[in-house]
């Protein structure tokens, strides 16, 4: 069995690695957060040895494992990471190797170690090869801070207290980017994990089987190899040989050393010129040589940003978002950051109060919806429908603005938090200075601030990339835009997907102004 070690920066989507590879045929996945939540589940072996350490601080009043609590501490104070590492290691430790026997008892020809600390608590030893899951650090800090709604500063505390995602990827044997979509990133991992495969099917066969299927012989058999048959001699063929006749030596040979010698000669002068020049010509086209070697590499890297912030702020059901736009004077792009932060263009996304579809309509909010819009046959069931969610957000969109007379800080807030909540901000001076519009500065921190930053952020994003009319390479890459000729796989995602036609210009600006 072939042990492959999976690791990567936190947040940098090492889950979906995993996930895909639970699917595929013959692969084991040993999760080390798995063995680690069930060692610290209620009743679990290392709680006693938690409470011994650390005290009742990181218990709750049921007695279960403070999570949140405990990992405010470890991250915070060097000291009681060290604790809690030494007290959970052997405990890990000896789950994994029990794991790994029981992945060998049952056949499994690949075995992935799941293990985001898999370097740094020495699991990498057990592994013959390592896959690490990466991305840019400023795009790895901003999806932790978006993920757990942690401040920029906490989220460089975590990502600093362990090993870099950059030493990681050096010391790994394959580097999986997921800084683009996830269908580019699980695009990546078929060859890496044919390869696989074909070494573990290698390292599988020993000298003995080998031989076996060579010769067709049983690997239980004993004795003597057996040697493979050689082909008979072809029959020699008496060849006759035909000597060359002797070649007198010209005269020219015949003469002397001294009478060989060259009779003209170039001067020293111009001989050093032709060195000069020689010389100049070399250092001119090794100095074009390099900088047009740096210019590509700028221009990569350029074309490298612009994939990730495109792959980061997509837009798809673009169609549907501009109609159901106009249809309610929006603004598409408002409408696009709206679904951005509520799904992520997920159209069976559902949350955990019971909120569906791309824009994450509660029942209540879209059986009402569907009263004042006349809908036929409404059930909620149909919230899955892309169009059919787009169309009642976006109705809902309009009936906010309305309210709130186009404020897109308002409507955002009241998208997330309720028109009531708003209405109170809105009569109170130390928030709104003119009872009509919100200054999220003067806010309290909480989720409904956050949320109403992250919109407004990305609508100004997708009005730039997509709605300006501006050509998005243009936007992200002005100097390596002039370029693109030269890059035919450097398309946009609209003309690589018939069905997303280009970014109309004028698509901003209908009606209220979100």
């Amino acid at each position: 069995m072939r042990v492959i070690g999976l690791t990567g920066g936190i947040a940098c989507g090492k889950s979906t690695v995993s996930e895909w590879l639970r699917e595929q045929p013959g692969c084991c996945v040993i999760d080390g957060d798995q063995i680690s939540r069930q060692l610290t589940a209620h009743g679990g072996s290392a709680l006693p040895r938690i409470r011994e350490t650390f005290g009742d601080r990181v218990f709750l009043a049921d007695g279960t494992l403070n999570r949140r609590g405990l990992g405010n501490l470890v991250f915070s104070q060097p000291a009681a990471r060290e604790q809690l590492d030494a007290l959970m290691a052997p405990l890990l430790e000896e789950a994994t190797r029990l794991r790994l026997q029981r992945a060998r008892e049952e056949g499994a020809a690949l075995c992935f170690l799941d293990y985001p600390l898999l370097f740094e608590k020495g699991y990498d030893r057990l592994c013959d090869a390592i896959w690490c899951v990466t991305l840019p650090r400023e795009i790895q800090l901003q999806r932790l801070m978006d993920r757990d709604g942690i401040s920029r500063e906490e989220a460089l505390r975590r990502m600093d207290a362990v090993l870099s995602t950059e030493e990681k990827a050096r010391r790994s044997t394959a580097v999986i980017d997921n800084s683009g979509t996830v269908s580019y990133t699980l695009s990546l991992l078929p060859p890496l994990l044919e390869a696989e495969r074909r070494q573990a099917e290698t390292a599988g066969s020993g000298p003995r089987r080998r031989r076996a299927a060579r010769y067709g012989t049983n690997e239980s058999e004993s004795g003597p190899e057996p040697s493979p048959v050689s082909p008979e001699p072809a029959p020699s063929v008496t060849q006759r040989t035909q000597v060359p006749k002797v070649m007198d030596r010209p005269d020219s040979a015949r003469r002397k050393p001294s009478e060989r010698k060259v009779q003209w000669h170039i001067p020293s002068w111009l001989m050093g010129c032709l060195i000069a020049v020689f010389f100049l010509l070399l250092g001119g086209i090794t100095a074009q040589s390099l900088m047009q070697a740096w210019l590509t590499r700028q221009t990569e890297a350029h074309y490298a940003d612009a994939r990730a912030i495109l792959g980061q702020y997509p837009l798809e059901y673009r169609d549907m978002i501009v109609s159901a736009a106009e249809e309610y004077n929006l603004s598409p792009a408002f409408v696009a950051s709206i679904i951005r932060n509520e799904s992520s263009f997920q159209p069976r996304a559902e949350s955990g109060v019971g909120a569906r579809g791309l824009m994450q309509l509660m029942p209540d909010t879209a059986e009402w919806i569907a009263g004042k819009t006349k809908t036929q046959g409404y059930a909620f069931d149909r919230m899955y429908d892309p169009e059919s969610n787009i169309r009642f957000g976006c109705w809902y969109l309009n009936y906010l603005s309305t309210l709130f007379r186009g404020d897109p800080v308002c409507v955002a807030c009241a998208y997330h938090a309720g028109q009531g909540q708003v209405n109170a901000w809105l009569s109170d001076p130390g928030i709104s200075s003119d009872g009509h519009t919100l200054d999220l500065d003067r806010m309290a921190d909480g989720p409904t601030k956050t949320y109403a930053r992250r919109v407004i952020k990305t609508y100004g994003i997708y009005q730039t990339l997509y709605f300006d009319g501006a050509d998005i390479y243009d936007v992200l890459l002005p100097r390596a835009g002039q370029q693109r000729g030269e890059q035919p796989g450097d398309r946009h995602p609209e003309q690589q997907n018939p069905d997303h036609p280009a970014p109309a210009s004028g698509g901003a600006g209908h009606g209220v102004p979100l």
